[in-house]
C-alpha cells in the first residue's frame, strides 16, 4: 500500500507548477516588459523558486517557506500587471493563490525546524538571498531595455551570492563596496520609480553586508580551547 505524499512535497509542488506556469506566461507574453526585460524577471523567478525549494524539502529551513511566500506573491503581482487575461495566466493566478495559502498554513510547521540549526545565521541567509534580487530587479525597473549598469548588476548580484555562500572573502568586499556602487550607478540611469527600487536594493545589501554578522559567516570565531588536563600522579614513584 503506498503512503500518501507528504503535505510538504504537495505544497511545494504546488508552488514550483504555479511559478513554472508565471514564468511561460512572461516568456510568451511579456507585455508590458520588454523581451530582454522579462527574461531577467523570469530567470529570477527560476531562481529563488529553485532556491525555495530545495531549502523546504532537503534543508527544512524555516526561511525557505518565507521565501517561498514572498516569491509567489510578487510573482501574482507581476504578472497582474499583464494587459492579456488568458487561460494560462487565470491558471497560474489561481495555482497561485492556493499555493499563497497552503504556504501561509499551519500545515508546514510539522515538516520544517523549529529551532534554527547551528549553520549560518539570519543575516548570512538573507544577505545572498537580497543580492540575488538584482536579476528580477534589473527587468522589472526597466520596463523597456534595461541600463548597462543594471545588467552589469543582474549578473554581479547573484554572482557575488553565489561566492559568497561558497566561503569567499571577496565576495563579502564586492556585496560591501561593488553592488551598492552599481545600484547607485544603474539608479542613476533609470528613471521612475526603478531609481528609487535600485538605491533600496544597494542600501540594503550593504547594510548587510557591512553588519557583523555577516563576516562571522565567513569567518567563525572558534571558543577558545580548554587548558589541558594534567594527568593525576601515579602511585608507581611512591
Amino acid at each position: 500500500m503506498k503512503r500518501p505524499a507528504s503535505p510538504s512535497l504537495i505544497i511545494s509542488g504546488l508552488f514550483a507548477v504555479a511559478e513554472l506556469l508565471w514564468s511561460v506566461r512572461l516568456t510568451v507574453s511579456p507585455e508590458p516588459f520588454s523581451p530582454g526585460s522579462s527574461a531577467l524577471i523570469v530567470a529570477g523567478i527560476v531562481l529563488y523558486t529553485v532556491i525555495a525549494v530545495v531549502g523546504m524539502l532537503l534543508v527544512r529551513a524555516p526561511w525557505a517557506r518565507w521565501l517561498a511566500l514572498t516569491t509567489a506573491v510578487c510573482t501574482v503581482v507581476v504578472g497582474a500587471l499583464g494587459t492579456d487575461v488568458d487561460a494560462l495566466s487565470i491558471t497560474a493566478a489561481a495555482l497561485s493563490l492556493v499555493a499563497v495559502g497552503a504556504l501561509a498554513g499551519p500545515w508546514l510547521k510539522i515538516w520544517l525546524r523549529q529551532r534554527p540549526g547551528a549553520g549560518a545565521g539570519a543575516i548570512a541567509v538573507a544577505l545572498p538571498l537580497a543580492a540575488m534580487a538584482a536579476l528580477p530587479l534589473a527587468g522589472l525597473a526597466s520596463v523597456e531595455s534595461a541600463a548597462p549598469a543594471a545588467l552589469i548588476l543582474a549578473f554581479a548580484g547573484p554572482l557575488l551570492a553565489w561566492a559568497y555562500v561558497r566561503g569567499f572573502a571577496s565576495a563579502l568586499w564586492g556585496l560591501r563596496l561593488a553592488a551598492p556602487a552599481l545600484a547607485i550607478v544603474a539608479a542613476i540611469a533609470t528613471a521612475t520609480w526603478g531609481s528609487a527600487a535600485f538605491l533600496i536594493y544597494g542600501a540594503t545589501v550593504g547594510v548587510l553586508a557591512w553588519s557583523p554578522a555577516a563576516r562571522d559567516a565567513l569567518w567563525p570565531v572558534q571558543a577558545p580551547l580548554p587548558p589541558p588536563r594534567v594527568a593525576p600522579h601515579s602511585e608507581e614513584g611512591r
